[in-house]
């Protein structure tokens, strides 16, 4: 995935005024051999950190925020954003160049994965002069957003929202609940998007909103998961007063905000990362045959996911939009780690069940594995829109 705005500088005026890839590549690989330590077959971090119990939370948050101050400083932060708020404006070849990079090192990561790579995004392509101020201290790692969008009664359906924004003579009136927030209790800030017109159905009638969560009426409330983490929370709005300037684009207009939110999610690297823990399970027990099928299977699933992020790498850097196609990858995703998840159930059998500190990883992922299969839209909903969008069968 990468973090970058819609609006952004040419490729070529990029290519002309800043360094090729290769040199790009030479410069980061140096700047984190300095700051970090390189880990290229580790345990990908990245991709359970939200599952993860952390015996300090606050020290993790703190870890996280200097990482990305130290991006900032060296200018390995905001790779294509525009450079008015604190960006490189570099292509996405650069940024390409820059993901598959750090994979390799051991550094913090997952504070601010959502507030980069979707809502940073957001704020730059829709907000106001004032409102862009806010992606200079995201670079910056002052501030951390979440995304307020599913809730109990609508899960993945965006549409279904009924979270209100009831129009007042200084701003809005904000009630409801969302859950499943990622990092809310770590945010300063977070991205709404409520039913602002009274009546409205589906898409129709959504506003989105910026919101100070720490304003009146505002409560977050972490959720505990099997994994021991709390990443995640549902946080309730009780007659939350916005003013006028919170709106994030036009009034009336939010399904399509948040839309382009979701388009953010190109460059998905869960194919490569997830070869790293693939090569480390590789060192387990495969002796029983079902599990060594069942792992085989799963090298496979791994091979194929990574070479289709690759096309899709191609066809984005050569100029083609995102088209709703990516989704396959989620879906590969899921079944990737739920697929390994039971090939080490059945390795290791009922040593997981021991407390031994070695196996907390592999019971990560066989207790992560439901979660991908839910979040950033639910299974469900991710393959009715492969069905209506890239294989074009009618509407259920």
């Amino acid at each position: 995935m990468t973090d970058r705005p819609r609006a952004e500088v040419a490729v070529t005026d990029v290519l002309a005024a800043g360094p090729t890839v290769a040199e790009f590549a030479e410069q980061a690989r140096a700047f984190l051999d300095e700051h970090a330590e390189h880990r290229p077959d580790g345990f990908p971090d990245a991709m359970f950190a939200q599952f993860r119990e952390m015996d300090d939370v606050e020290a993790w948050e703190q870890s996280c925020r200097q990482w990305q101050r130290t991006l900032f400083e060296h200018g390995f932060a905001g790779i294509t954003w525009p450079a008015e708020v604190g960006g490189r404006g570099l292509s996405p070849a650069h940024a390409l160049a820059w993901t598959d990079l750090e994979f390799e090192y051991d550094v913090p990561r997952g504070l601010f994965g959502v507030t980069l790579e979707m809502i940073g995004p957001t704020v730059y392509t829709f907000g106001t002069a004032a409102q862009k101020e806010h992606c200079r201290r995201i670079l910056r790692g002052e501030e951390v957003w979440c995304q307020l969008m599913s809730e109990p009664g609508a899960g993945s359906d965006l549409a279904a929202v009924s979270t209100s924004a009831r129009r007042t003579e200084d701003g809005w009136v904000v009630n409801g609940q969302k859950v499943w927030t990622s990092e809310a209790r770590h945010s300063r800030y977070g991205y709404l998007i409520a039913r602002s017109e009274p009546g409205s159905e589906r898409h129709r009638g959504l506003t989105a909103f910026v919101v100070d969560l720490e304003a009146p009426g505002v409560e977050v409330r972490p959720l505990r998961q099997m994994t021991g983490g709390a990443s995640f929370a549902e946080v309730f709005f009780d007659d939350v007063l916005l003013p006028a300037e919170a709106v994030l684009g036009e009034v009336g207009q939010g399904w399509m905000v948040a839309m382009t939110t979701l388009g953010f999610e190109r460059f998905t690297m869960f194919g490569r990362s997830f070869g790293r823990l693939v090569r480390q399970a590789a060192d387990l027990d495969w002796d029983a045959s079902d599990a060594r099928e069942r792992f085989v299977d799963v090298v496979v699933q791994q091979r194929g996911l990574a070479a289709f992020e690759e096309g899709m790498h191609a066809r984005l850097l050569a100029g083609s939009a995102p088209g709703p196609e990516a989704a396959l990858a989620k879906l590969a995703t899921g079944r990737l780690v739920s697929g390994l998840g039971d090939a080490v159930r059945r390795s290791l059998g009922a040593e997981l069940a021991l407390d031994d500190p070695s196996l907390d990883d592999w019971r990560l992922v066989l207790l992560a594995g439901p979660a991908f299969h839910i979040a950033g839209g639910t299974d469900e909903i991710v393959k009715s829109m492969i069905a209506e969008r890239v294989l074009g069968l009618p509407k259920g």
